[in-house]
C-alpha cells in the first residue's frame, strides 16, 4: 500500500505542450479529484512572449518555482518569481506566465480541485492525431476556465 504513494523520478504520467514538458505526479483521480500536482519545465524563450492569461472559476492553483526566473501575471500586475518562490492563484483570478530568461524554468503546480491535471496528458502535443481545439474547449466546458 505504501509503495502506491512514492511517485519516483520516473513515476507519473509524462506529457509535452509544445516545448513545455511535464508529468502528473499525483492524478486527480487518485485523490477522489480533491487534488493534484505536477510538475512542468517550460522552455526557454528569447524575446518577449505572452503570459497566456486566463482564469478558472472553479479551481485554485498554487505555482512553486523550483528553479530559474519568471515573470507572472495576477490580475493586471506582473511580478518576476524566482527560485523558491510560491503563488497561489484563487478561483475566478486572471493570471498567467512566461519565460523569457533564456533558461528553462521548473515548477511544480497544485491544482484544487484534481481533475485539471489530465487534460495535459489527454491534450499532450507529443501524440498522433493531436485534437489542438480539445484542451481549451474541455477546460472551459468541465472546468469553468476563460481563455484569452
Amino acid at each position: 500500500m505504501t509503495r502506491q504513494l512514492i511517485i519516483d523520478s520516473n513515476g507519473g504520467a509524462a506529457f509535452e505542450d509544445g516545448l513545455d514538458r511535464g508529468r502528473v505526479l499525483i492524478a486527480g483521480e487518485s485523490t477522489g479529484n480533491a487534488y493534484s500536482l505536477m510538475e512542468l519545465t517550460t522552455a526557454a524563450r528569447g524575446g518577449e512572449v505572452g503570459f497566456g492569461p486566463h482564469l478558472h472559476h472553479d479551481i485554485d492553483e498554487v505555482f512553486v518555482v523550483r528553479k530559474g526566473t519568471l515573470q507572472f501575471l495576477l490580475g493586471s500586475d506582473v511580478t518576476s518569481l524566482t527560485e523558491g518562490d510560491v503563488v497561489r492563484v484563487p478561483p475566478g483570478l486572471r493570471h498567467g506566465y512566461r519565460n523569457s530568461s533564456g533558461a528553462p524554468i521548473e515548477l511544480l503546480v497544485w491544482f484544487t480541485p484534481g481533475g485539471f491535471d489530465q487534460l495535459f496528458v489527454t491534450y499532450r502535443t507529443d501524440q498522433a492525431n493531436l485534437d489542438e481545439d480539445g484542451f481549451v474547449a474541455e477546460a472551459t466546458g468541465r472546468f469553468n476556465s476563460q481563455f484569452e
